[in-house]
């Protein structure tokens, strides 16, 4: 499926290019579902709701923040009662700057962002590692902020830092992914998600949680390119590689695997399976 950018259905995102708004020229923003931001200098932000079945906003995707959008996405956190962000890149990766500093951490207990005079704050509450259940390598490093904003706005949010996802690449297909989403699942408010670009390892995310849905309330899962389809209208090009897209089936077919849901014929073929993903991947 490739992926192209349709910039008649990108006003917004093309606007905000010469305020230094969107980190990618490439990577452009939907109008249709983009997130608005109200009570704020400008409504602009490189993000956009994307549903699943049963919920039209579960997730905020959006791009790594840049110096000048640290106070629009964490007002944006303000304003839509985030309680879950995922961050799947580091700061700089491969040598490159990825993602600016948006948060403080031990050494800092604070920051303050602003945006022509609106000033946001965030404040560190707590850090540790995520401990998993099932075994795995991931390394996850799991932060308490408390957010305020104007107008006495005070928002509680977990931030989820996944530190060892490469860029463009995947991570080992285990159960990580899907317990760090039963986590941030009995949230009310959007689950923010953001790599550097917020499509690809974002995207990645998105379509399990889609898939989990979807299983979870009993509906039949659809086929996985519609519903790629369906992410991709709502955030733009999302899945960017082969294998990212692999691994989605591979999650969840070891998910499966793992509730003993495979009748024995399918995991003969999940082997099958599981021997080419791995060739496609190293």
């Amino acid at each position: 499926m490739k992926r192209f950018n349709d910039f008649e259905k990108m006003k917004a995102f093309k606007g905000a290019q010469e305020a230094g708004k969107n980190r990618y020229k490439d990577v452009g923003c939907l109008d249709n579902n983009r997130v608005k931001l109200a009570n704020w200098p400008h409504d602009y932000i490189h993000a956009n709701y994307v549903a699943v079945p049963t919920n039209p906003k579960r997730f905020i995707c959006t791009q790594a923040p840049l110096e000048k959008t640290c106070a629009d996405f964490w007002y944006m956190c303000l304003q839509e009662k985030v309680e879950t962000i995922f961050m799947l890149c580091n700061l700089t990766e491969k040598g490159a700057k990825k993602c600016c500093e948006y948060f403080p951490t031990k050494d800092k207990d604070k920051l303050e962002f602003e945006e022509k005079g609106n000033k946001v704050t965030v404040k560190f509450e707590s850090s540790g590692k995520v401990k998993f259940e099932k075994n795995t390598d991931a390394k996850v490093t799991e932060t308490v902020f408390t957010v305020e904003g104007p107008g006495g706005l005070t928002q509680k949010t977990t931030h989820y830092h996944w530190i060892d996802w490469p860029d463009r690449g995947v991570p080992t297909a285990d159960m990580a992914l899907v317990e760090l989403l039963a986590k941030a699942r009995v949230t009310k408010g959007p689950i923010v998600v953001h790599c550097s670009a917020g499509i690809g390892r974002t995207g990645s995310v998105v379509m399990i949680e889609y898939i989990m849905d979807q299983f979870l309330s009993g509906q039949p899962i659809e086929d996985s390119d519609k519903i790629l389809v369906k992410i991709r209208e709502q955030r733009n090009n999302s899945i960017q590689t082969d294998q990212q897209y692999l691994f989605v089936h591979q999650v969840m077919m070891n998910y499966f695997m793992d509730k003993k849901l495979l009748e024995d014929k399918l995991k003969l073929a999940h082997v099958a399976f599981t021997e080419q993903y791995l060739k496609c991947v190293h």
